[in-house]
């Protein structure tokens, strides 16, 4: 009778506890059982544990089992993959901080035995941001293969820089939890429309999905312009309504400057040297609240800024947010149109691929080749340089013709400015 009536309250607890997580009342806020990892349709599902799956031992697809092993094992042994004791009972170790830099493979981080094809786990296919959201082709279908281009987000820097900046973040932490809450983070690219299909969680607000109220149109209304992503249709869902697009894309601006500050330094240990900062202020850059010096010959939608100023970009109309073909993890899809080429260097013009999406050079102005950027530069109503004293800027002593485009990156990156005066001995801020 003891014995029945202990079932009975554990029973009844059980329905209590069940109850409460099942009406939490904060869809926004998010519960484990709103998460993509946690659904019970796509959700985690480690298929093999010995001769069987979690589920072949009752675990449902989405429970906790798939990624956590409550006692180190399960029916007596422990399961593959596995490399030793892990923190938080995970299957296999967080992340392997001895690998600085790209490659990675498969056991350098746990998120990579799921979100790789094919893998030990849980084949996942997460395309990048070009494709998911811009109308691009192609490209990386994991979240490990994008990690594997020429530009990425390094785990290693991000793990640095979280468990300095972090009171959550530990030495036993993921690095991708710096940005995505595991348990909270949803299926966004397939419910682009809505934002509170939110994947990612500021990092000085782990607790909770950011971008589900937290938008472009909250921050900036209609100093925001959502790029195209094909023809007259606009990111992130592919809808004509400007209002629609930008109430639909997270307020990016706010999430990375939690870390990419004016102020911060963090050291890449990619590129071996400290990042550039990042200023979206009226007194930082011109592609975040600082007034430009006018139209800079801009194409649509940039063209007619409803502002009366200039527009406000959000970091993801640029740059991926994983890794990239393009060096500085550069968006391969822009404002509607595919680069032309990959950008492998930081020298020469390369950059003005990026550039020319939105906004005009010579070729589309019709008064030179593709890529060059004197008419913007010097022969515009609104250029910025007298078109004199070529070898001041250019070296090689000018003359007839001048000569070529200068490496776009002497002037333009984040916190740029022109070191040379103009004719009336202004200076000039680049970007």
């Amino acid at each position: 009778m003891f014995q029945g009536l202990l079932t009975r309250r554990f029973i009844l607890s059980s329905l209590i506890v069940l109850a409460a997580v099942l009406s939490a009342p904060s869809l926004f806020a998010g519960t484990y059982l709103d998460s993509a990892h946690g659904s019970s349709s796509f959700g985690v599902l480690r298929p093999i544990i010995g001769n069987a799956p979690p589920s072949g031992f009752g675990y449902s697809q989405g429970n906790c089992a798939h990624c956590h092993e409550q006692h180190g094992s399960i029916q007596g042994s422990e399961p593959t993959p596995a490399t030793g004791v892990a923190a938080y009972e995970l299957f296999s170790q967080n992340f392997n901080s001895a690998v600085k830099t790209n490659p990675y493979a498969e056991s350098d981080n746990f998120c990579f035995y799921c979100h790789n094809t094919p893998s030990s786990a849980q084949s996942v296919s997460n395309n990048d941001y070009s494709r998911s959201f811009g109308c691009a082709i192609d490209g990386p279908t994991t979240i490990l293969s994008a990690m594997n281009l020429t530009s990425y987000h390094n785990l290693f820097d991000i793990w640095t820089f979280s468990k300095a900046n972090f009171s959550w973040f530990t030495d036993y932490s993921n690095p991708c939890n710096a940005c995505h809450n595991p348990h909270l983070a949803r299926q966004n690219w397939n419910n682009a429309a809505d934002p509170t299909f939110s994947a990612i969680s500021k990092p000085d607000d782990h607790f909770n999905l950011w971008g589900t109220t937290e938008t472009m149109d909250t921050t900036y209304n209609t100093k925001y312009q959502s790029p195209y992503c094909s023809g007259n249709l606009l990111e992130p869902a592919g809808s004509t309504d400007p209002a629609a697009s930008r109430a639909s894309t997270p307020d990016y601006v706010a999430f990375c400057t939690s870390c990419h500050t004016p102020t911060n330094t963090i050291y890449s240990t990619s590129l071996n040297r400290d990042l550039k900062t990042i200023d979206w202020s009226s007194t930082g850059d011109k592609h975040g609240l600082r007034v430009m010096d006018g139209s800079v010959s801009t194409k649509p939608p940039y063209d007619t800024p409803s502002s009366g100023t200039n527009f406000v970009l959000s970091c993801l109309d640029c740059h991926e947010p994983h890794g990239s073909e393009n060096v500085m993890l550069l968006r391969r899809r822009v404002n509607g149109a595919n680069l032309s080429s990959a950008i492998t260097s930081l020298d020469g013009n390369g950059w003005g691929l990026l550039c020319l999406n939105c906004h005009i050079d010579d070729d589309a102005n019709g008064s030179g080749g593709a890529n060059e950027w004197e008419y913007v530069h010097h022969r515009a109503t609104d250029a910025p340089y007298v078109q004199k004293q070529c070898g001041a800027c250019h070296g090689g002593g000018g003359g007839p013709g001048g000569p070529g485009p200068i490496p776009c990156m002497n002037c333009h990156y984040h916190g740029g400015v022109a070191n040379r005066a103009d004719s009336n001995g202004d200076f000039r801020i680049a970007f």
